[in-house]
């Protein structure tokens, strides 16, 4: 997917990236990675560490034009791979990271290689017995994620500014964050009536005591599946826009994996083996996923800028008739 925050690196500057990092080791192949919306990323293939491959993943260009969230996002992702270093949940490992700016004007880091297939690429392939294997392995990754606690609500960056005592103030700030973005680039989105919902629900996302860590991208383009069976998780990328919050906004954020989350229930099994408390969903949870599905809403609209005018209003054409059902919905306390 074309973009403008993707920064191209050659491959001469690749070369040199990796000769700081992993010194005396020869390189085979480099292979861009198509298929990520936002970062570059690059496969490389040589000698030592490479051997089976590693991956090169670059944030935005200083100066790119960000939404507010994504400052410095890459940190967010490395931050949050090590978070899951100890859980039962398959991540690659980070094998270095670089924030100088010195070969190129954008954050970075190295990855370990995942083996597989992306769901996304051969979800029709998937039998009805190995989904139910898959579901269940989905389930137990997205506890291993919410078993991580946070100090504070909101998004994982140094920056106070983003760090909140109650979740209510936290999804406040992230929707009136994404919201003024929105205003800059005048999109035409019902501002006043997005945040006056969320202030109608205040007490209910206050709720939430404990920030949980979440994924907030758990979707069938970043989950790895085993090329040959197609019955196992091999591994789960891309948590850059991870925050510490309510661990059912996850349950909202699953595109192309699934719908409505009370529905599965092989899920709902690997989830509890985890958690080891029973999976339930109350009507209260079920605003607050309203809420994050609008707020998923309005960065996916606010976002359309970074592509191409076609893609871009199919994009905001097929988003923004979702927000005012959602706004419909919860303007009526959930009850239609």
């Amino acid at each position: 997917m074309k973009s403008k925050t993707k920064f191209n690196v050659t491959p001469e500057v690749i070369k040199t990236m990796v000769n700081k990092h992993f010194p005396n080791e020869d390189i085979c192949s480099i292979e861009e990675l198509t298929e990520g919306m936002f970062n570059s990323a690059y496969t490389v293939r040589g000698t030592g560490i490479m051997k089976d491959g590693i991956v090169l993943k670059t944030g935005p260009a200083s100066g790119t034009e960000l939404l507010t969230y994504e400052q410095e996002i890459l940190h967010t992702e490395v931050e949050v791979y090590k978070l899951l270093e100890d859980r039962p949940i398959k991540t690659p490992k980070i094998l270095a990271w670089d924030y100088s700016h010195e070969e190129i004007p954008c954050d970075y880091f190295f990855m370990e290689y995942v083996k597989g297939v992306i769901w996304k690429s051969c979800a029709e392939m998937i039998s009805p017995e190995n989904r139910r294997q898959l579901m269940y392995e989905l389930g137990k990754c997205n506890a291993a994620v919410h078993s991580v606690k946070g100090n504070w609500f909101g998004y994982i960056k140094e920056n106070k500014r983003f760090q909140f005592s109650t979740w209510g103030a936290a999804f406040y700030s992230m929707m009136s964050d994404i919201l003024a973005d929105g205003e800059k680039r005048n999109c035409e989105l019902p501002y006043d009536e997005i945040k006056d919902m969320v202030k109608k629900y205040e007490d209910c996302l206050n709720e939430i005591k404990t920030p949980y860590l979440v994924d907030f991208d758990m979707w069938a383009g970043n989950v790895f599946i085993d090329e040959t069976s197609h019955s196992h998780i091999t591994g789960i990328i891309d948590f850059e826009r991870s925050f510490f919050g309510d661990p059912v906004a996850d349950l909202t954020s699953a595109m192309m994996l699934f719908e409505n989350v009370e529905q599965e229930f092989d899920f709902q099994k690997g989830y509890s083996e985890i958690s080891g408390t029973p999976f339930l969903i109350t009507d209260d949870d079920r605003i607050r996923m309203n809420l994050y599905r609008l707020y998923m809403s309005v960065i996916l609209f606010v976002e359309s800028y970074r592509y191409d005018e076609q893609y871009a209003a199919m994009v905001k054409n097929h988003v923004i008739k979702g927000i005012h059902q959602l706004l419909e919905q919860l303007k009526c306390g959930n009850k239609i």
